[in-house]
């Protein structure tokens, strides 16, 4: 057993072959990322660096985690989700030298415990996910913070906490909005999420879409692509949204924008999409039209609240990834992947090519942070590094630009 073995913590090093497979497929469809670690992260500005990547351990994830220990970086891997884990892509990591604490379905206590085992080795850089291992190491290991060069973070729901943090004198390192990158939220929320959570959904309950109510609840950059997602699919879509200038463009766009409680009246198939907690919380099930099928497409685990539905419903499991709610008075509705995020929890997570874009903007936010220093606070992706990795990307599709004429107004 290796000493990285031995600081491990996964659920058996004899899956590495399958987690190997994995991350193959995942390299042979990421031009992008590859060119760009070629010729941006050879530099040695990451060598030496303690890295802690947390995102979603799948094969995608592990190819960023690579990448950036072959550019030098001391890497260290824990899971934002333990539903989302795979347990060979973990193994295949440790294979190659990497530490990792995650197993699929951890128990709060053990991701607890693998969250705060990656903050242990005091990393001076964090990719995050939902700022969760940012949020712990300023909770539970004050005196690493000291050490923490800057974080980027991937998600809509981290960037908030972290703009909180900001705004309560907590921040006291600089953090990349990854996120609002362009070439992060334009095509990861919106095609990404989009696509793959409709395609969740269909696999797991092996329904149609064609002629559904579909309740898509927030329509920020992935309520959008749920939306024309599920339009393309042959579904009717009704929004729910709090926020005018999002619910007019949501109307304008051509759907139903209606209040929750009219909204899941008719569903057949719900979908939060909010970033927070009790989106769909306890006291709307009695709205539920009978057989409504639930899903998040959200951060959060809890969007939707599952110990509400527990407490109100008896509970079966139908067939893998789907459970059914038997309410009092005769209704049922069907949860998938326990509340978790569908698309990842459900299936294999995001295209390949749209994390190419994703995990190149966190690659090179990585860098920035090694690379230059920059003042405490919430920080935007440069704009230069956007274009760089949108030029690289249609480089590899073969597109050429004209530089002079037909800039957009």
């Amino acid at each position: 057993m290796t000493s990285v073995e031995t600081r491990s913590r996964i659920a058996d090093i004899s899956l590495a072959p399958l987690g190997e497979q994995r991350i193959a497929w995942v390299a042979r469809h990421s031009p992008v990322l590859a060119r760009l670690a070629r010729e941006r992260l050879s530099d040695g500005a990451l060598g030496g660096r303690r890295v802690a990547v947390v995102v979603h351990l799948e094969a995608k994830t592990a190819y960023l985690a690579t990448l950036l220990a072959a550019a030098g970086a001391e890497v260290v891997v824990a899971a934002s989700n333990a539903g989302t884990t795979q347990d060979s892509v973990c193994s295949a990591l440790v294979q190659r030298g990497i530490e990792v604490h995650a197993t699929h379905g951890a128990s709060s206590d053990e991701f607890e415990a693998d969250l705060l085992a990656a903050a242990d080795v005091g990393p001076e850089i964090i990719v995050d996910d939902g700022a969760e291992l940012t949020a712990r190491l300023l909770e539970h290991r004050p005196d690493r913070v000291e050490e923490l060069v800057g974080v980027t973070e991937e998600t809509t729901t981290g960037v908030a906490r972290l703009r909180a943090l900001e705004s309560a004198g907590k921040l006291t390192f600089p953090a990349i909005a990854a996120n609002d990158a362009a070439c992060k939220h334009l095509f990861d929320n919106r095609y990404g999420t989009g696509q793959t959570t409709l395609s969740a959904i269909l696999r797991l309950t092996n329904m149609s879409a064609a002629g559904k109510n579909v309740c898509v609840v927030g329509y920020g950059f992935v309520g959008r692509g749920l939306a024309q997602y599920a339009e393309g699919l042959g579904a009717r879509v009704a929004v729910v949204e709090v926020d005018p200038v999002s619910a007019l463009e949501a109307h304008i766009e051509g759907h139903r924008v209606a209040r929750l409680e009219d909204a899941l009246s008719d569903a057949d198939i719900v979908i939060t999409a909010t970033g927070r907690t009790g989106a769909l919380a306890r006291d709307v099930f009695a709205q539920l039209k009978d057989g409504a099928v639930l899903a998040n497409a959200g951060h959060h685990d809890r969007e939707i609240d599952v110990e509400g539905l527990e407490a109100e419903a008896e509970d079966t499991e139908m067939r893998p990834g789907v459970t059914r709610f038997a309410f009092g008075d005769g209704r049922r509705c069907y949860l998938l992947s326990e509340g978790r995020l569908v698309n990842i929890a459900g299936a294999d997570g995001h295209p390949v090519e749209i994390m190419d874009l994703s995990f190149s903007v966190q690659a090179l936010a990585a860098h920035h942070l090694a690379s230059t220093e920059l003042p405490h606070g919430v920080q935007e992706f440069p704009a230069e590094l956007d274009r760089e990795i949108a030029r690289t990307k249609l480089a590899t599709l073969g597109v050429v630009l004209d530089e002079t004429r037909g800039g957009g107004l």
